[in-house]
């Protein structure tokens, strides 16, 4: 399986990073892209994944991270720096957060709209986060005409998934569909299959059974158990099928 969404390099793995690696492996988990969301979470994931065999990497700044880029001016020239690394690829993630509004929206629009040009300048996928904000981001993403990447966490309905995929883009499943996950389950049968990737955007949203606990990249499996219930279909196609439609997005030979 290919969880196309994991934080491991997040302080809530300091004391077992390794042990929840392994036994991310022994779940059968053989690729992850590990997401970062400013410059030092990129250099560490860059660290982590030149020392474990299967892991990947984006680099960006998150719309929550996005108001320190005040005080680092020079962040997207860091940004294509890191992408020479052959770990590094795609940007990410990226976005507009409305529900937090941890940053002034004024400076999430400006950091999405200067990432989305630097990805479309080195050719890379994008991973896009979108909370509360699909009706901005959408317009943010066409106007700028690069449409390559996955809308990671997909909360969409089944207009606005319509529109992603016709766009080009991917859509996230993550273990938000084992809670009642309706939205998601309504349209996940009417897009492409090739369209889709499994994730768990750990250390976060915990798919039942585990909902409470840290969530790991093993628990990767639930979310296609569930994706593979709703196309009634068995969870090792669902896992062939989602590990390559991430090897394809990402440029991941097999």
């Amino acid at each position: 399986m290919f969880d196309t969404h994991t934080h491991l390099c997040h302080r809530s793995f300091r004391k077992d990073r390794e042990q929840t690696f392994e036994r991310a492996r022994e779940a059968g988990v053989t690729l992850m892209l590990e997401i970062s969301w400013d410059l030092r979470s990129s250099e560490a994931a860059i660290r982590f994944a030149e020392n474990h065999d299967g892991v990947w990497v984006a680099v960006g700044y998150h719309p929550h991270d996005s108001r320190n880029t005040r005080n680092t001016p020079n962040y997207l020239k860091r940004l294509e720096e890191f992408s020479k690394h052959e770990k590094v690829k795609a940007i990410g993630e990226i976005g507009l957060d409305f529900y937090r509004d941890l940053s002034p929206r004024d400076v999430q629009r400006r950091v999405f709209a200067e990432q989305i040009e630097l990805a479309g300048e080195l050719k890379l996928p994008m991973v896009i986060h979108c909370r509360d904000a699909m009706d901005e981001v959408l317009p943010i993403v066409e106007e700028r005409g690069y449409w390559r990447g996955v809308f990671h966490s997909a909360a969409a309905d089944k207009e606005q998934a319509d529109k992603i995929v016709q766009m080009g883009f991917y859509l996230g499943i993550n273990g938000t569909i084992t809670y009642n996950g309706k939205r998601a389950k309504s349209w996940i049968p009417l897009i492409p299959r090739e369209r889709l990737l499994i994730e768990t955007d750990c250390p976060y949203l915990t798919p039942v059974p585990h909902r409470g606990e840290r969530n790991e990249p093993g628990y990767v499996r639930y979310v296609a158990e569930a994706v593979a219930d709703v196309l009634e279909t068995s969870v090792e196609e669902i896992a062939e099928l989602t590990e390559s439609n991430g090897r394809n997005l990402f440029d991941i030979e097999a």
